[in-house]
Formats: structure tokens, sequence, C-alpha cells
């Protein structure tokens, strides 16, 4: 199941029924599911979870594409896409009892996870913890806490769990 000491919610220090209020950013990726994993674990290990999908659509600029669609197109085309992918995140973390909500944000990528987040007044942000940098979602996390965003960024691994697996992530 990972290391239990920290994952701060399974702490004798805290409440047993807090709530724990985790976003956790989706796209095409399946590495952007890890997190459903990891949030599906603490609601097992008896925290109460309560997950805010967000896809974030980095606004079109490239006239090439602006030369055959409007903005309002564009934009119309990532969230009907969006939908797709946080219906079927919801649907899994439903089917896991956790209650969910679902936002799509057009800015980029760090500045639109760190703005939901303290918007929502998210308990942590989850992103997947991988060994390539630089592609959405696989250097998100790295960005995030580069960033020193305000809420604690828990990078995760394919199985749900928060252990450092790479050397490179190993503090």
């Amino acid at each position: 199941m990972g290391n239990l000491a920290i994952m701060k919610h399974l702490s004798p220090d805290h409440p047993a029924k807090a709530l724990v209020r985790l976003l956790i950013p989706i796209d095409a990726t399946d590495e952007s599911r890890w997190g459903l994993v990891y949030a599906t674990r603490l609601a097992r290990a008896g925290a109460q979870v309560e997950v805010s999908l967000l896809f974030v659509a980095e606004p079109v600029r490239n006239w090439e594409i602006l030369r055959f669609y409007t903005e309002d197109e564009v934009r119309k085309h990532f969230q009907e896409r969006s939908a797709i992918f946080l219906e079927e995140a919801a649907k899994t973390l439903s089917e896991a009892g956790i209650t969910s909500r679902t936002y799509f944000r057009e800015a980029d990528a760090v500045g639109g996870v760190i703005d939901m987040a303290e918007e929502l007044n998210c308990s942590e942000v989850v992103v997947p913890r991988t060994q390539w940098f630089g592609l959405f979602p696989s250097g998100l996390g790295q960005k995030l806490i580069n960033q020193h965003c305000t809420i604690p960024v828990t990078l995760i691994n394919a199985d749900g769990s928060t252990e450092a697996s790479f050397p490179a992530f190993q503090k």
C-alpha cells in the first residue's frame, strides 16, 4: 500500500474523519489516472476523500490553427474532449464510493492547476511521478514543486503509492 507514514491523512495526529480534498489533473494519458488509485487507497484506509478532477487546456494561439477555426471553436473542441476523460475518471471514483466534481480550465497547465487548487481549498494536488520531463502531466509535478505551490504536491506512482521509485526524485 505504500508508506502510510508519509500519507498525512492517515497519521495519528490527523482527525480520523477529516475531509481530504484532492485536486487531480486529468488528460488523455494513463499516467494521469494514477491519482485515482491514490484517492481510492486513501478512502479504503479510512480517510474521507473528496476529489476535484481538472482538465487544463492551454490556450491555442497558433495562427495556423486559428486561420481555420475561431478561438471559441477550439475551446469548444477541448471542452467536449475533456468531458470524455473527466467523466471516465469520475465514474472510476464513483464506483469506489468517492465523491468527485469535474472542472475544465483554459490556462497554462501549472498556473491553471495552482489557481484551481487554491480556489477549491484543496488539501493536496496529486500528479504522476514519472521518469521523463516536459510533457503534460509527466513534468507537471516538478513544475508545480518548482513554482512553490502553496498547496502540497503529492507525486504518485502507477500503483497509487507515494514512495519514490526513481532515484532522481528522492530527496
